[in-house]
């Protein structure tokens, strides 16, 4: 019997019986992540996210892929991720991505320059190593992800057992990160692949992820290293003028008031949350994201994700129907749309101010 079989049916019964140390691994959840994060920032919600991800217990990120590698070669997305990997004392492979767009749904993009070709043959050899399913989490285009499918489809059939796609629109309109590529995400869309699909528009739609919040409400209790990274993205600091690793460790804190005046539009949140099979409980006032129910604390029912058929054009425009007979993906739903924005924000702030600091930057933290 493979080790990946094994890894499957450990993880999809009961870990009764089996050692500490392998029961920790398998309950943890293996995954990639892809995004559009840049310096200087196209939108720092990517920022946000990145924080988000890392900040969870339990999750074994094995790749990142830095999307649309044009752009990744004038605003590299690895100045802000090694920030990260500086905060939290971990490294995790990572490649920049495709430059140009698919030319069709098929496309391999083989033909694209060899320097370009990294995060597609990331993705690749992170799946093929894995011994348990994979989940990926897309914020950006899905340009890499898209080409790996159309490379080796039943490696990623057998290898991925979620894929959230942060992008397109649930009420049949455009999308920005659907316009980056949209033979990509139609390809994706039609694969049928076990996807999550988390529209990002249209603002305010039950359907879409969308919700916002002021900095203020979220960082005042973040230690000062994560505060720094912030500011650093937020103000767009040239690396030419302080070093982005030793931005970590300075006191930047008379700066903090220009961004935490500031406010954010965010969408990923919940679908990171549901990747890493995080619930929301309400504990007193607040709201805490745990797998288990914490002292005192009930489950938040914000949203879900329903079984759907989701048709989509040669546009990338969508037809969805909710809880169908004949399912293709779940679909993203908020189930209240007050409780909602209350549990993202509160779970955020939870998330960070608890941020797992790197032992160096802990003395440091206030």
């Amino acid at each position: 019997m493979s080790t990946w079989l094994i890894g499957m049916i450990l993880t999809a019964t009961t870990l009764a019986g089996v050692p500490a140390d392998t029961r920790a691994a398998l309950q943890r959840k293996v995954v990639i992540y892809a995004s559009d994060l840049f310096h200087p920032h196209d939108d720092p919600d990517d920022h946000f996210d990145l924080a988000t991800l890392f900040a969870l217990p339990d999750v074994d990120i094995r790749a990142i892929v830095l999307d649309i590698g044009d752009r990744q070669k004038q605003k590299p997305g690895r100045i802000p991720l090694q920030q990260m990997f500086q905060l939290t004392g971990r490294r995790v492979p990572f490649a920049t991505g495709l430059s140009q767009p698919l030319k069709s749904t098929r496309d391999t993009a083989a033909d694209q320059p060899a320097e370009d070709q990294g995060a597609v043959e990331l993705l690749l050899k992170t799946l093929r190593e894995s011994t348990q399913p994979v989940t990926i989490i897309t914020v950006g285009s899905v340009r890499d992800l898209c080409a790996a499918f159309n490379r080796q489809p039943d490696l990623l059939r057998h290898k991925i057992g979620r894929a959230y796609l942060n992008m397109g629109n649930a009420a049949d309109g455009s999308e920005w990160n659907v316009d980056l590529d949209v033979h990509a995400y139609v390809g994706l869309m039609r694969s049928g692949l076990p996807i999550y699909w988390c529209p990002c528009m249209p603002r305010g739609n039950p359907g879409s992820t969308f919700w916002t919040f002021g900095h203020q409400e979220v960082l005042d209790g973040a230690p000062r290293p994560l505060l720094n990274f912030f500011i650093y993205a937020l103000q767009t600091v040239s690396p030419r003028e302080l070093d982005p690793q030793a931005a970590l460790a300075a006191d930047l804190r008379p700066w903090r008031h220009l961004v935490l005046k500031m406010a954010r539009e965010m969408w990923s949140t919940a679908s990171i949350l549901d990747a890493a099979d995080m619930r929301i409980y309400r504990v007193g006032d607040g709201y805490v994201p745990a797998r288990n129910a914490p002292d005192g604390g009930r489950i938040a029912e914000t949203f879900t994700f329903a079984p759907a058929r989701v048709e989509i054009d040669d546009r990338g425009r969508t037809r969805a129907t909710l809880n169908a007979t004949n399912p293709n993906m779940h679909a993203f739903r908020v189930t209240d749309a007050q409780a909602y924005v209350k549990a993202m924000k509160g779970s955020l702030r939870r998330l960070l101010e608890h941020f797992p600091l790197a032992q160096p930057l802990q003395q440091n933290s206030r």
